[in-house]
């Protein structure tokens, strides 16, 4: 229990400081610094809240009975847990809100910013799922892990790719506080944000997960 309170509070300030503060001031003129929120929602507070396990806080807390007609009434969300729903609601998260009316109206909107963000914390809730399965869930074996994270670990590169090849910017907010070329210059930035930041944690949970496999085996074969 004082493990998962841990993690829920280390949680919660990462969130805060990805939110709120300097950060957020600095994101609402500078794309990068907004593409620093969004890696900090999907791949420090997303797994944080998964490795918390509220799950068996809220279990202790209400008791047996409680507890299964929850799980009886959230079944349908545990597809969200799936991988191919997990990931697919990962890769549609950032491509959709990077390349869709969504990024400029959160931008001009404060509560379509917070939506936004809500998003990507769901998205990052079920990217991480399949990787560091929690009760009720059932866990995935160490192969498929890998798996799942091979196939997720171009994703954020792709993007990165893809806006750093835009030749123009791609958010007239943007451009309209500091001009075309420092806009240009600071979305080459947040792409290298994404790209970088993205795939080092992905990269670190593979290898993670095949060092856990690798302890897992020796164990067995003793």
């Amino acid at each position: 229990m004082r493990r998962s309170i841990v993690l829920l509070v280390a949680a919660a300030t990462a969130g805060a400081s990805a939110l709120a503060g300097p950060l957020d001031l600095l994101a609402d003129a500078s794309f990068a610094w907004h593409m620093l929120q969004h890696v900090m929602l999907l791949f420090l507070v997303a797994p944080l809240l998964v490795l918390a396990r509220p799950f068996d806080i809220f279990a202790r807390a209400a008791g047996k009975r409680a507890t299964a007609a929850f799980v009886r009434a959230t079944r349908p969300l545990h597809a969200l847990a799936l991988p191919p729903v997990a990931l697919g609601t990962f890769v549609a998260t950032l491509w959709l809100t990077h390349f869709s009316p969504l990024y400029e109206l959160a931008l001009e909107h404060e509560t379509v910013h917070a939506g936004e963000h809500l998003l990507y914390l769901i998205a990052g809730v079920a990217f991480w799922l399949p990787v560091l399965t929690v009760p009720p869930l059932r866990p995935l074996s160490h192969p498929a892990r890998l798996l799942y994270l091979l196939v997720a670990l171009p994703q954020s590169a792709f993007l990165g790719m893809v806006i750093d090849s835009a030749r123009s910017p791609l958010y007239p907010h943007y451009a309209a506080i500091a001009g075309s070329i420092a806009a240009l210059s600071d979305q080459k930035n947040a792409a290298a944000v994404m790209w970088i930041a993205g795939g080092l944690a992905i990269f670190s949970a593979l290898l993670l997960t095949l060092a856990a496999w690798s302890y897992r085996e020796r164990l067995e074969a003793l």
